[in-house]
């Protein structure tokens, strides 16, 4: 994960957060014969990710707030996992990375202008 700009745990933790939530959802839908010991994988729980999410980060979907239960859901995320290990091509394909953006701030997480995942660059 490359940030540019200013850098801190608070911002590591929002770019974390917003990535994990967006990733893992999808990693629950495209595999959904994960271990047991997978389900909180990256520092979240897939399944509420999934089901608390899904409607704010797909391609397609409008951008609006997220749902408190959807806040809580991504709590705790770590950013670095999921962009390093759960953000394939595959997966950001199906998800509107502005709305993941969107989401972590929506949530209070701090995610800069330079963040960057996958193939994605915050630009705003």
């Amino acid at each position: 994960m490359a940030i540019t700009g200013k850098s801190s745990s608070s911002s590591s933790s929002g770019v974390v957060l917003a990535a994990a939530a967006a990733a893992l959802l999808l990693l629950l839908l495209l595999a959904p014969t994960l271990a047991d010991d997978d389900e909180n994988a990256c520092g979240v729980n897939i399944p509420d990710v999934a089901t608390e999410c899904k409607d704010y980060v797909w391609k397609g979907s409008e951008q609006r707030d997220p749902s408190p239960p959807c806040c809580k859901a991504i709590e705790g995320a770590d950013v670095g996992c999921a962009c390093k290990k759960l953000l394939t091509a595959e997966v950001q394909s199906l998800l509107d990375m502005n709305h993941v953006v969107y989401v972590g701030r929506q949530c209070g997480l701090s995610i800069p202008k330079g963040t960057k995942c996958g193939d994605f660059v915050v630009n705003n």
